[in-house]
């Protein structure tokens, strides 16, 4: 399995058929590298797309900030290291290794990172509308 990646990245493209493993731990740290360096504390790779399904792998240094946004679809948010607070207007959850979240696109939602972390997004579905 190819254990890095290089900029620009493209994308998986899952509107054809194919099957596609994925160094997550390994990518996360490359991403966490370039987090350190970026003036948001902050990196994201999208590592999948189709009409159905979006799959990004994002970075956040410790007291780093996604302020408050939507969801284009449904989501969840899978926790692979560290711990994050996920607020939305009526919960403050928080997500540590090994655990994640479920949300509509509608869900106002902000995230704010404990410590270093590293979370997949998969968004499925297509928008309302």
């Amino acid at each position: 399995m190819n254990t890095s990646f290089e900029r620009p990245y493209r994308p998986v493209d899952l509107n054809t058929s194919l099957t596609k493993a994925f160094p997550f731990m390994e990518m996360a740290e490359k991403l966490m590298e370039e987090a350190e360096v970026a003036s948001s504390g902050r990196a994201s790779l999208t590592l999948a797309r189709g009409d159905e399904l979006t799959v990004i792998l994002v970075a956040l240094k410790a007291k780093s900030v996604l302020e408050e946004h939507p969801a284009p679809a449904a989501a969840n948010v899978i926790m692979l290291s560290g711990s994050i607070i996920f607020t939305t207007s009526g919960d403050k959850i928080t997500i540590e290794q090994g655990e994640g979240v479920t949300f509509t696109g509608d869900v106002l939602h902000s995230v704010y990172a404990s410590e270093d972390s590293a979370f997949l997004v998969v968004i499925g579905g297509k928008q309302p509308g």
